[in-house]
């Protein structure tokens, strides 16, 4: 069955979820970025993928773990892991979802992080075709912009969005009277459309790294290429890439005392592998030049997780390239290596 919804019916859909979901959207906030909706005037429709990404609703920059406290008995530990919510994520862009399983895998796969998991549980994904890529744009040349997982998916078709259903719980969402059947005419132009902005997409990147393994390994070839030194002498080390990835899961733990450590908590905190820092322990920094530090970025989207889950790390949302301040761009670096 193949539904769509009008345009002018969204607000209403979208008011439903709010009474029976936490509803997070996009919002134009000094960076476009999802946050936590109370009122629907503050989302906005954006034509393609936000600045940042769905990570820090998961994943935040700052977790709390834990705070103790000395009592007369002793210390009192008090633990903040969320209690969890239903919550339900609307106008998530394909390269976001597909972020989204691959920070599952390496957070609630083979080790599994509670803090992670109890805020992903639960969890509806809404997401929206782009009318129209960006400029740093690649998800093509990793099959396409529609993730494979999703629990609806919206394509604009005119009046209408098309809606694709991808699970149980979308289904269950689209029940609702505010939803028409969809007719083969319908279904035409929602294929167009992909069509088209996959094309756009396709026109920028020229590059196609679908052939995991070879692409892996012809990267993998390369350890020694002049590519490394010359983007070490230009990279500032700032780990901005890091940071706006969506899905570099890096972090650093801390303990956050008072003078006579009578109370504190523990935090985690994201952590960057381009760092000065990162790699330093007491006996030496075994990547303390940049060009070392910029190849086990590379290696660790494109090498590493092929031979440890047989994926890429990277959906090519292009925010790494956009972040640069020293102008390095992800599919320049890519095209050289696999060429």
């Amino acid at each position: 069955m193949s539904v769509k919804i009008a345009k002018t019916k969204i607000n209403e859909f979208l008011t439903w979820i709010m009474d029976n979901y936490a509803l997070y959207a996009p919002v134009e906030d000094g960076v476009t970025k999802f946050c936590r909706i109370e009122n629907l005037s503050k989302i906005c429709f954006f034509p393609n993928r936000t600045d940042v990404s769905l990570k820090p609703i998961f994943f935040p920059p700052e977790q709390k773990f834990f705070k103790w406290e000395k009592g007369d008995n002793g210390y009192i530990i008090r633990d903040y892991l969320d209690k969890g919510e239903k919550k339900v994520i609307f106008g998530a862009r394909g390269c976001d979802v597909h972020a989204l399983k691959i920070l599952d895998m390496y957070m609630s796969g083979e080790f599994s992080d509670p803090y992670y998991s109890k805020r992903r549980e639960n969890t509806i994904i809404i997401g929206i075709t782009c009318d129209y890529p960006r400029d740093s744009c690649f998800c093509t040349a990793f099959g396409g912009m529609v993730p494979e997982e999703y629990d609806l998916w919206l394509t604009d078709i005119g009046t209408h969005y098309f809606v694709d259903i991808g699970s149980e719980n979308g289904r269950k969402l689209i029940s609702l009277d505010i939803f028409e059947d969809a007719d083969e005419e319908d279904e035409i132009r929602k294929r167009r459309k992909i069509e088209r902005v996959e094309y756009e997409v396709e026109k920028r990147t020229k590059i196609d790294l679908c052939e995991i393994k070879r692409c892996s390994q012809e990267i993998k070839k390369k350890i020694n290429d002049e590519i490394w030194d010359e983007l070490g002498k230009i990279c500032v080390s700032c780990g901005r890439c890091n940071f706006i990835c969506p899905t570099c899961h890096c972090f650093d733990v801390r303990d956050i005392t008072n003078l006579d450590g009578s109370e504190g908590e523990r935090i985690r905190v994201w952590d960057s592998c381009h760092l000065y820092e990162y790699a330093k322990t007491s006996a030496e920094n075994f990547r303390k030049e940049r060009h070392a530090r910029v190849r086990y970025r590379v290696y660790d989207k494109f090498v590493f997780p092929v031979m440890r889950y047989g994926v890429y790390a990277c959906t090519g949302c292009g925010r790494c390239t956009d972040a640069c301040h020293a102008g390095i761009n992800i599919r320049e670096v890519l095209r050289r290596l696999i060429e």
